[in-house]
């Protein structure tokens, strides 16, 4: 007797969102993920009567096709219709559409690895600080500069993304949420990769995506030293003056890529030199992007509990020195700060702005008062790297507080003559800012 059960085609099934759940003879149950298709649903009963037709005029018809058609419709999710569509052919030496959906879905992981790793290895050639994936897009950061590096695929921009997440420790099913998470690259010299991803408004209506920014932070890097990274000599000495202090508040300020923590950590490594190695140097950072020999250097994981403010009491117990707080980003992080530089403490911290004035304003807007700021303010370092005939300079301007200024400050800029020449913007800013303190800043 022949098998006259009724069959349909993975291809349909996988179409119209439909499978056979279960049959016998004249009586057969159809799983749809769209209960309410009309359309679909009398289609599958008027194939079902058809083949019922041609089976009660076969000899060796069974009794149970004899019997009045009953066709039920049950409502599932899209994983219940494809686990049933996995049984409906291993025959022939096919695999099962399961299997073939897991062999597919290992050789995406496969390729989703290999991508990640060639462009972290591309990246780190480059010497990029920054890795931005939106959309199909793939852009580095190099020398504080983004540019692109490849256009990828839409679908194979999406796995990345999920291999990304997945070893970032995040959410994969979340794309509506911002997420942060890190993991560690590599066995020789392994780098430490900080993740953020945030949900964008994607090409299609109602479509959302994700834009994955990748910080590299190689931590078997060392900080160049002050005298390497561009300053000039006179900016040195006011440097080096600043780093006498025996407490205070010095902020390192300027844009994503500028080279603060590069500063800030060479300040850490000139102090050391100028006491000999005698101070206790503790760093709290998030996380630490440099090594820093003799400086003890504690990672803020807010899943542990340690946070900015509660590293801060801890350390009060170790006797230390000088504070380094990575970057003031928030009302705790500027708190940890300025109350670390009030207790009698050297604090040398990071701060995304673009002048000494409205670094003190970004202060007070994190909750600072105005009062504190001023007493325990010793200095703020302005820095941004310009691009120019494929080099790249440092512009600098060192501020230091003095009340009888226009704006507050004395300031001792570095503005070389080529970009005094081509007009840039922020040129212009620290020129105009040692024209109108060119008779002070001698006494600096």
């Amino acid at each position: 007797m022949q098998n006259y059960e009724f069959k349909l085609t993975p291809a349909f099934c996988l179409y119209n969102g439909t499978a056979i759940a279960e049959q016998n003879g004249s009586y057969i149950r159809f799983l749809t993920e769209n209960k309410e298709d009309s359309v679909l649903h009398w289609r599958l009963e008027k194939a079902f009567r058809k083949h019922l037709d041609f089976v009660v005029r076969q000899k060796d018809c069974g009794t149970e096709y004899k019997n009045l058609p009953q066709i039920e419709f049950s409502a599932a999710t899209h994983e219940e219709v494809r686990n049933c569509i996995s049984l409906l052919y291993h025959e022939n030496g096919l695999t099962t559409y399961k299997e073939k959906m897991n062999e597919d879905k290992e050789k995406k992981e496969a390729a989703a690895v290999l991508l990640l790793d060639s462009i972290l290895e591309e990246a780190r050639k480059r010497r990029a600080t920054d890795i931005h994936i939106e959309k199909s897009i793939i852009r580095f950061r190099v020398d504080g500069k983004l540019g692109d590096y490849a256009s990828i695929q839409k679908d194979r921009s999406s796995e990345l993304v999920l291999r990304i997440k997945l070893i970032s420790g995040m959410n994969v099913l979340e794309k509506r949420k911002s997420q942060d998470g890190h993991f560690v690259y590599g066995e020789n010299k392994p780098v430490f990769v900080r993740v953020s991803v945030m949900a964008v408004i994607g090409d299609e209506e109602n479509e959302t995506e994700e834009s994955v920014v990748m910080r590299l932070l190689d931590t078997a890097r060392l900080p160049l030293g002050l005298m390497n990274l561009g300053f000039s000599d006179r900016q040195l000495i006011v440097m080096d003056s600043l780093l006498q202090n025996k407490n205070g508040l010095i902020v390192v300020c300027g844009a994503t890529g500028s080279g603060k923590s590069t500063t800030a950590a060479s300040m850490l490594l000139e102090r050391i030199k100028q006491t000999g190695n005698s101070e206790k140097i503790i760093s709290i950072e998030d996380p630490p992007e440099y090594i820093i020999p003799g400086v003890t250097q504690i990672k803020v994981d807010k899943e542990l509990g340690i946070t900015y403010e509660s590293a801060l009491e801890k350390i009060f117990r170790q006797d230390p020195d000088v504070i380094m707080v990575g970057e003031i980003r928030d009302k705790e992080s500027a708190s940890a700060a300025i109350g670390a530089a009030m207790t009698g403490h050297l604090v040398i911290a990071t701060l995304h702005t673009d002048s000494a004035p409205s670094s003190i304003l970004r202060l007070q807007d994190l909750g600072g008062s105005e009062k504190i700021i001023n007493s325990v303010l010793r200095g703020v370092i302005i820095q941004e790297l310009q691009h120019s005939y494929g080099s790249v300079t440092l512009l600098s301007d060192i501020c230091i507080p003095e009340k009888k200024e226009s704006d507050g400050f004395i300031h001792v800029t570095n503005v070389p003559e080529l970009l005094k020449k081509t007009g840039k913007l922020i040129a212009k800013k620290m020129l105009l800012s040692q024209e109108n303190t060119s008779t002070s800043k001698e006494s600096v």
